[in-house]
């Protein structure tokens, strides 16, 4: 595999203050945001994205880890990675012949790093910072998913709500009409009966849907990091545009657009410029000095000292051990990632191409006629050519119908998010 070294951007040390501006920016948009809404509100799908980017405080926690690695680069920017090392030492002496003696000398030296680890150890540290900042987008992109698929969720648990109302108001006259007709005696108990069943199970599926529909709206909410009130509402519907797009495409997209894919590359980088570093870092630095000081009375001297380490028991061969494993640990889960997002684009395409023709197919053939098929059904039973048990067949039959189509808008619109998710962006 042949790596490419990627331009390190705006991740330069001279741009840090920027950096944590940006972050401190981030944090601050959060509590603006958190504190200007405490109650629930209407959202729409883009003000939801945008809530959770700014509020969402697991989303702001893992912005604190850039600026955790960028502290490695103003590490390895350091003029020396080794503080001089300063000594002095004296002493008097008393002599039997009436004279004495002060003595004293001062030492000052410096170690070298003279075989390029500066250099290496500031390439390392770009990459770090830069795979950290893919991370980071990552993070992104998962958030945003999980926005996406839970503000549809939250949209389909309110139009099932609204279709069970519909069916409870409906199964409601259904049963007035059928109490009526018992006491005029024009149908039987068992048909009356089955009136109150009908409206019984509505009422209670019903309650239901509208329980499901507040839990979903609870979630909405934790991801926005109650920016948008504890229980926002979602104002957006599930209709969703076909993509003109491939699968072939898809998959070059994906390996383009993947924050962690290139988080995995940069990874490997990083370990090859890190072992390279190891292995500099095994050679000896010379260590150079100079000294000063005064002996017997008056005489004064001075030089410069030159000192190499002799690497005889410690050539770092621990340290270049573990590189060479993590670098192929990471070679590894780069191989599995890229294994796993051929996968990861083919299931999720195969699936929303099948959603898309589900619901191609309801709205063709299946909602139409249920409706249509109730409406003259219903009007058959008003005008008295039709007992109430066909009725209520028939009522069931198009709320099914409808029911499934709302079922099958949130599948194409779920199938889309995790295409999406798999392809790192597409629209």
């Amino acid at each position: 595999m042949v790596m490419t070294r990627p331009r390190f951007g705006w991740f330069r040390a001279k741009n840090w203050l920027f950096l944590a501006s940006v972050i401190v920016g981030l944090g601050a948009c959060a509590r603006i945001v958190s504190a200007a809404s405490s109650e629930a509100r209407r959202v729409s799908l883009e003000d939801a994205i945008a809530f959770a980017i700014a509020a969402n405080p697991d989303y702001a926690a893992a912005s604190r880890e850039l600026l955790f690695v960028h502290g490695e680069l103003v590490r390895a920017n350091y003029i020396s990675q080794y503080n001089p090392e300063a000594s002095a030492g004296g002493d008097y002496r008393h002599s039997s012949e009436q004279w004495d003696s002060e003595d004293w000398r001062v030492d000052l030296s410096q170690q070298l790093e003279v075989f390029g680890q500066p250099a290496l150890r500031r390439q390392s540290a770009h990459y770090a910072v830069n795979r950290a900042a893919a991370d980071f987008a990552n993070q992104k992109r998962l958030l945003i998913a999980a926005v996406k698929l839970t503000y549809y969720a939250a949209v389909r648990e309110r139009l099932a709500t609204n279709l069970f109302k519909e069916l409870a108001a409906l199964d409601g006259r259904l049963n007035d009409a059928a109490q009526a007709r018992l006491k005029a005696g024009e149908i039987g108990q068992i048909d009356a009966n089955l009136a109150r069943v009908r409206y019984g199970q509505s009422r209670r599926a019903l309650l239901e849907a509208f329980d499901r529909y507040q839990i979903e709206r609870l979630s909405l909410g934790r991801l926005l990091g109650g920016a948008a009130g504890a229980k926002p509402e979602p104002a957006g519907d599930l209709q969703v545009e076909p993509l003109p797009v491939d699968l072939e495409k898809l998959v070059a997209m994906a390996r383009d657009n993947r924050p962690d894919y290139r988080a995995a590359k940069l990874e490997i980088a990083r370990l090859e410029t890190e072992a390279k570093l190891n292995r500099r870092l095994a050679l000896p630095n010379p260590t150079v000095g100079a000294f000063m000081g005064r002996e017997v009375v008056s005489e004064r001297f001075y030089g410069v000292t030159i000192g190499v380490p002799l690497p005889l028991f410690n050539r770092r061969q621990a340290e270049a051990t573990q590189i060479d494993a993590r670098l192929l640990q990471a070679r590894d889960r780069l191989r599995a990632l890229d294994l796993d997002i051929a996968r990861e684009v083919a299931a999720g395409w195969d699936r929303y191409r099948t959603a898309l023709e589900v619901v191609e197919i309801n709205r063709r053939s299946i909602v139409a006629p249920a409706r249509e098929s109730f409406e003259l059904l219903d009007a058959a039973f008003v005008a008295g050519k039709l007992d109430l048990l066909s009725l209520s067949v028939a009522e069931r039959q198009a709320f099914e119908a409808r029911i499934g189509d709302v079922n099958a808008q949130f599948n194409l619109a779920a199938a889309e998010v995790a295409l999406d998710l798999a392809v790192g962006g597409i629209r």
